[in-house]
């Protein structure tokens, strides 16, 4: 199953990557995008659960985003130091003009599904909470520890690759 949830993406990328070449986002970016339009505002830390990704991919995400003038933040009134985002006039603009690109594939796959949509959605819904569960089994790379002779360690940090790169230049990473 696992492969075949592999080859599928890999193609349903390809036809997304196609139909929205000229859309000004990429597939990806439209996603970010799309969670922030339908259920901003969000702090990066509810994005990155939402959409399953790492919390670095999704400041990679938000620093491009800010460079593009397509972010607003404001302070989150239940806890201070995180901040909340939403897509700014310009954001829900990309987005918007994305999203027609975005819905002419959609409407291509979904036309093309031999079962009903609804079936589908069970069960994509299922293999994402199985995926949830089989996590939990999975020891997190920032809880793991080693053994360094004889003393226990937390397992070093983790750069994301923005901050990777400009830590091997010399220079720290901004900060998103």
């Amino acid at each position: 199953m696992l492969f075949d949830l592999f080859v599928a993406a890999q193609r349903v990328r390809r036809v997304l990557a196609e139909g929205m070449a000229k859309s000004g986002l990429r597939p990806d970016e439209y996603a970010v995008y799309s969670l922030l339009f339908e259920h901003g505002p969000l702090t990066a830390t509810d994005m990155a659960d939402q959409l399953g990704m790492p919390l670095t991919t999704v400041l990679d995400y938000l620093k491009a985003m800010t460079a593009a003038g397509h972010l607003d933040r404001t302070p989150d009134p239940s806890d201070g130091r995180a901040l909340q985002l939403r897509l700014s006039r310009g954001g829900v603009a990309a987005q918007k003009r994305a999203h027609d690109h975005w819905n002419v594939v959609r409407v291509r796959l979904e036309g093309g599904l031999p079962i009903p949509i609804g079936q589908v959605r069970r069960a994509l819904q299922a293999l994402d909470e199985a995926a949830i569960n089989a996590s939990k089994d999975v020891p997190r790379a920032g809880r793991a520890r080693h053994t360094w002779g004889s003393v226990e360690r937390p397992r070093p940090k983790r750069l994301g690759s923005a901050a990777y790169h400009e830590k091997a230049r010399g220079r720290a990473a901004p900060r998103v």
